[in-house]
């Protein structure tokens, strides 16, 4: 990655979500398994459920139990229902059964939202069962885009889920906080000039640990990748890419903040805890490199998690902490971990040298296809150069002899905002994908939606109909949803890339869709914090935003019509039979956003009890009725940077 200019926010759209940069930026420039041959995936726990991201560990984004949502009924599809949550929503909801207390046995839908909750919805009605507010982390560029995962642990649900720098276990009855470990300090004051560190990663587990990633958007710091105790919050391993070290705290230590580059004293450890614990004597540079914004796969029968990495800046200047070319061995790569320990099993990347940014982002997929004759146990991911990889889980192609892939097939030219951000779909001997814009805002890359044959690569068919788009694909049997920049779910055929139907998701589309028992949820809104708060990719992640569930017409509880539903009870939504209009409630009519009340004036919900945090040392926050806005602090301010004293200019906190 090269170093912040103008063309930051263009660069900085390297995550799943983070189409985010590209839309502030646009809004700128107008103002001025079947996975081959049939071999099925791992089914979700039953029809019903979608706890983790991509439906399961293996990561496929497919349902194959789903039998009310098909080719012929996908046309039939209508809102169920919306909640309105105080930000934008760009993690995968994830549905489970739970005994809610006084209920029973409840399908509840898990989502965390930008506004610092996560919302345990109701899937019949969307009512809010219970919420949870995560502690601040003004650092983090994108506080809540991991989605959560529901494991049973000890006999009990559990929820765990991340928010800024930090993941949680839940009781996913009540919400009540088991344990919390920071991948970090644990800072709740610090904004994105002292420290950056973010879990983005979407949590799984296996074996009794919790894996996920962190990273530190470019800043002053490190990534890492972690193995955590699922039922203490301890940590058992780190894996610190840079080194390839895996740091293995001593039995009895109890260690619930860490990370690669701060001191011990920083973390709370003993002032020898690096020096006596096994792999833990790594270089601690805080070189920006190491980071983890995908997501891990698990493989339990290897007793291996698989997972990608972030490009690593480098250069050949002794005064800054970048690493000389080339990368270190674990940066914009694919690998694989012993999920017990952290230690490395093999590594493969598709270069050595990247001065294009052409990040992994996207989650990797477990699948199987036909290949040289044989059936071989595969991990497919996609890269931001276009390309769509698929290697041997055991690393090695068993065909060649060496650590490379069977097939890579290339959609696009890619880019820094291009090629696969987001996450493929694999069923039915298909892996279907979106792909991002590529180099340039206003000529983006097309055809954007794709399906390769699992087993070849071949393309299968591609369409230009949906556009660019920064959301993972979720399918069913026969039909792929893919997200847009434009705020519209599209279902297309499986099998010939016909378009089906189109959903309006009320936003951009960051979020991907969970589909369970014939009801679709998806969330919506894109944006990109740190940094200052007067941006208008920030502004934009500030923006109430809905939760949206969809369902096939008359089925099972579902709406005979559409139902027009907004979800802001300060209008009145109507629908003529073939399209939806809105008229404002009266003014004083009781309302909410996510967790805040208020009352109607307007059309607008006009919270009462909002109250707007401080996110940065160079801004002043205030509210603007339903939701929050922040204003410069005079230039020359005192501030202070992780590297020492500065003055705000602009808004953001600069050196001396």
């Amino acid at each position: 990655m090269t170093r912040r200019s103008a063309t930051t926010v263009l660069r900085r759209a390297r995550r799943p979500l983070a189409h985010v940069a590209l839309l502030a930026l646009a809004a700128v420039v107008a103002a001025c398994s079947d996975a081959g041959n049939g071999v099925e995936p791992p089914p979700p726990s039953n029809s019903g459920e979608w706890r983790w991201l991509g439906g399961s560990p293996q990561r496929l984004y497919f349902n194959p139990d789903e039998t009310k949502i098909t080719k012929d009924s996908a046309k039939n599809l209508v809102t169920k229902w919306r909640f309105l949550t105080g930000g934008i929503i760009t993690a995968q909801p994830v549905v489970a059964d739970v005994e809610l207390p006084g209920e029973g046995k409840t399908s509840v839908v898990y989502i965390a939202s930008w506004d610092g909750n996560l919302y345990a919805l109701r899937a019949a009605d969307g009512s809010l069962a219970w919420s949870f507010t995560f502690k601040p982390h003004p650092g983090a560029s994108y506080p809540a885009a991991g989605s959560a995962a529901v494991e049973d642990v000890d006999g009990r649900r559990v929820v765990y889920v991340a928010g800024g720098m930090t993941m949680y276990a839940l009781d996913a009855a009540t919400g009540e906080k088991i344990w919390a470990f920071d991948a970090g300090t644990g800072c709740t004051t610090c904004d994105s000039s002292v420290e950056r560190n973010e879990v983005e990663s979407s949590p799984v587990l296996f074996d009794g640990l919790v894996y996920f990633g962190m990273d530190v958007n470019d800043g002053a710091g490190k990534g890492g990748l972690y193995g955590v105790d699922a039922r203490t919050g301890t940590m058992r391993w780190f894996f610190d890419l840079a080194s390839g070290s895996s740091c293995r705290p001593n039995p009895g230590d109890d260690v619930t903040r860490f990370d690669g580059y701060h001191t011990a004293a920083e973390l709370g450890l003993p002032d020898d805890f690096f020096a006596t614990r096994e792999g833990c004597d790594f270089p601690r540079t805080p070189n920006t490199c190491g980071n983890v914004w995908s997501s891990a796969t698990i493989d339990p029968e290897r007793g291996l998690l698989y997972t990608a990495s972030s490009n690593c800046d480098s250069d050949t200047d002794p005064n800054t902490p970048l690493p000389s070319p080339i990368m270190p061995p674990y940066d914009e790569a694919v690998f694989a971990l012993d999920t017990a320990t952290g230690l490395p099993a093999w590594v493969w990347r598709p270069r050595e040298v990247d001065p294009e940014d052409l990040s992994f982002g996207a989650v990797p997929n477990l699948f199987e296809i036909d290949f040289g004759g044989e059936t071989r146990q595969v991990v497919g991911v996609g890269n931001k150069d276009g390309n769509y990889y698929v290697l041997d889980r055991d690393g090695v192609n068993e065909i060649t002899g060496a650590i490379e892939p069977y097939w890579a097939k290339r959609v696009v030219q890619g880019g820094a905002i291009g090629g696969l951000i987001a996450s493929a779909s694999v069923g039915e001997g298909k892996v279907t994908f979106s792909t991002a814009v590529g180099l340039d805002l206003d000529n983006p890359q097309l055809p954007a939606a794709w399906a390769l044959d699992a087993s070849s690569g071949d393309v299968l068919w591609s369409s230009s109909v949906s556009g660019p788009s920064y959301s993972a694909t979720s399918s069913v049997p026969g039909v792929s949803f893919m997200g847009s920049l434009g705020g519209i779910l599209y279902a297309y055929d499986r099998d010939d890339g016909t378009l089906l139907t189109r959903l309006n998701a009320r936003g951009p589309l960051g979020s991907a869709p969970s589909i369970v028992d014939g009801s679709l949820y998806v969330g919506a809104g894109t944006g990109e914090r740190g940094g200052n708060p007067t941006r208008i990719a920030y502004l934009v992640s500030l923006f109430p935003s809905t939760v949206n569930a969809f369902c096939v017409a008359g089925v099972d509880g579902c709406p005979a019509t559409e139902s027009c539903d907004d979800g802001n009870a300060c209008t009145i939504d109507a629908f003529d039979g073939t399209s939806c209009s809105s008229s404002n409630a009266p003014n004083g009519t009781a309302c909410s956003i996510g967790i805040n009340s208020g009352s109607c004036d307007a059309g607008r919900c006009i919270l009462t009890d909002l109250v707007c945090p401080n996110v940065s040392q160079c801004s002043e926050p205030y509210s603007a009725g339903d939701s929050c806005r922040y204003q410069d602090k005079p230039d020359g301010t005192p501030c202070t940077a992780r590297n020492g004293a500065g003055q705000c200019l602009a808004g953001n906190c600069v050196s001396f």
